[in-house]
């Protein structure tokens, strides 16, 4: 599935940005980091989002997609996070989030790799089918890459999310799509200051995903 970038501003990982700028925009960055850390507050979201025939006894079709908090970041909306696709295209072992700050003008840089990329070559969720058990383990998964600072949402919804993401596919609306149908759902949220209570109560954090999807 591939989601293209929303035009933004230039990023501090543009080329055409200078040293200085970019030192300045990464002190920032860096402070508020120790700010969220600080309150257990959530830098990211992960949303599930299940289609029509969710079961909790056979595999289910959903997505998982990843955001930054506009309400924790910058009192805006949330902003996409993409995904490096270095590893899937055999070019490097890259798989990092490409987070807003790293668009530009009808590309992506990877912060990590450092590798420019078009907006069509990247993706921003992650389609699969799969037991409850299973849906668990992959947001764990991704919960860690996120440096384990985000709340997890869940979303039913009539509507199948595979029709959404192939139509997003074919016709390139720019996310439009996904984003209506992220809009239309009424979540249910594991929020990261429950999560890390749970944890530092000794619960196990897939066990505990685990209940929160069955729920």
């Amino acid at each position: 599935m591939t989601i293209k970038p929303v035009i933004a501003d230039l990023a501090p990982s543009n080329p055409f940005m200078t040293a200085e700028e970019a030192e300045a925009v990464e002190k920032k960055k860096a402070a508020l980091d120790k700010l969220l850390e600080d309150k257990d507050l959530a830098k990211y979201k992960i949303e599930i989002l299940f289609g029509r025939g969710f079961s909790l006894r056979k595999p289910s079709h959903g997505g998982v997609s990843f955001w930054e908090s506009g309400n924790k970041l910058h009192g805006g909306g949330d902003t996409i996070l993409h995904m490096c696709p270095g590893k899937s295209l055999g070019i490097n072992d890259c798989e990092a989030f490409i987070p807003d700050a790293s668009h530009g003008y009808g590309f992506l840089v990877c912060p990590r790799c450092s590798k420019t990329w078009e907006g069509e070559q990247v993706h921003g969720q992650v389609l699969a089918r799969l037991h409850i058990q299973d849906w668990a383990k992959l947001v764990v998964k991704y919960f860690r890459k996120l440096e384990m600072r985000a709340d997890i949402y869940v979303k039913y919804h009539p509507d199948d999310i595979r029709s959404a993401a192939i139509l997003e596919q074919e016709k390139q609306h720019m996310g439009d799509l996904l984003m209506g149908a992220r809009k239309s759902r009424k979540p249910r949220i594991y929020p990261l200051k429950n999560i890390i209570k749970d944890m530092n109560a000794g619960a196990d954090l897939e066990d505990r995903l685990l209940a929160f999807l069955r729920a």
